[in-house]
């Protein structure tokens, strides 16, 4: 029944907000890949509940483009739009504010095969407002922020990273968005790592129009602590002082930072040994999520959201659950208890 509550509200257009309660800073949210194919409804039902019950206010759903919008402008795939109607759904059936990440473009928009290929060319950027406005307006009064591509300063997520492509996705994306949802907050792509100077290569490049600041502040070492001391480079945490910085210099001191991705992993390192394939215990996972929260409450207040990255564990063994909140029964993880724990006191 709730289900079907949420998705009259989505196909009607109606107001959503939560009930009126006073949040803890940073308010917590987690990834939820509820548009991923291998997800049923039993398991985003579990999942969600899950979150819910552990203090999280707000999920992050990615939805590709290219998904929604394989074939032409305008026309909408019935099976890619059940899936993000049902996702967003869920969340707002639970209370979860959804922020929704739009990236993956389609062949027809850029004249490549690679869905990581952004829009350049007048028709693709029309096509891209086209699209924006259109799921801004269609999950009007659900959904309260978009965030726009994934990571664009890794060649990886977006090809090229180009901070002039970037500042053109954003710069039309916004348009779309504030044209189909005017009190919606559109979300600067959280880049990998705190990369301030691809940001301000951005902000060069007339990448300005943004409500939120998105980034995604993962340790280079992936073991270290949160409050590992910033050396100067994008590769920890505490040097998000320095985005902060940025953003004053450029005038945008009122906009505030989220994390829109953030976590470490709990397993044996990766194969090859890398900085970035470290994991963690069980243990630690749940006391330096703790920890981010604690250190951004006490020292940035403009950190008003954080996104803990992901939502399902990879298995039951707390040994090899790695980033995963929620077990694949349902059950919590040693890190969710320890949230929920940190939360009640708050």
């Amino acid at each position: 029944m709730l289900l079907l509550v949420a998705l009259v509200v989505l196909m009607t257009g109606g107001a959503w907000a939560p009930a009126a309660r006073a949040e803890p800073s940073p308010a917590f949210g987690v990834q939820f890949h509820g548009t991923w194919a291998d997800y049923s409804d039993a398991e985003q039902a579990r999942v969600l509940d899950t979150l819910k019950e552990h203090g999280a206010t707000s999920v992050r759903i990615d939805v590709s483009w290219n998904m929604l919008q394989p074939h032409g402008p305008g026309e909408f795939d019935p099976w890619g739009l059940a899936q993000v109607d049902s996702a967003i759904a869920a969340a707002v059936a639970r209370g979860l504010a959804p922020m929704v990440t739009l990236w993956l473009a389609p062949q027809w928009a850029t004249g490549s095969p690679d869905e990581r290929v952004a829009p350049t060319t007048a028709a693709g950027l029309r096509a891209w407002r086209a699209f924006t406005e259109a799921m801004a307006a269609r999950y009007r009064g659900s959904v309260p922020a978009w965030e726009i591509w994934n990571e664009p300063n890794d060649s990886g997520f977006l090809r090229g990273a180009q901070p002039r492509t970037y500042a053109t996705l954003l710069r039309v994306a916004y348009r779309g968005i504030k044209a189909g949802s005017p009190g919606a907050r559109v979300v600067f792509g959280g880049p990998q790592y705190v990369d301030t100077e691809w940001v301000a290569r951005v902000f060069r490049a007339g990448g300005t129009t943004y409500d939120v600041m998105g980034v995604h502040p993962y340790q280079g070492v992936a073991d270290e602590p949160p409050e590992a001391k910033d050396n100067g480079t994008m590769w920890r945490m505490t040097s998000i002082p320095r985005l902060r910085a940025l953003m004053v210099r450029a005038g945008h001191g009122r906009r505030p930072i989220w994390f829109t991705e953030f976590g470490w992993r709990v397993g044996p390192p990766a194969a090859g040994g890398a900085n970035s394939s470290r994991g963690v215990t069980a243990r630690q996972q749940a006391d330096y999520l703790v920890r981010t929260l604690a250190y951004v409450h006490r020292n940035w207040r403009y950190v008003t959201q954080v996104y803990w990255y992901r939502d399902r564990a990879d298995s039951m063994a707390d040994g090899r659950t790695g980033y995963g909140l929620v077990k694949p029964d349902g059950s919590p993880t040693v890190a969710l208890d320890a949230v929920q724990r940190y939360l009640r006191r708050r």
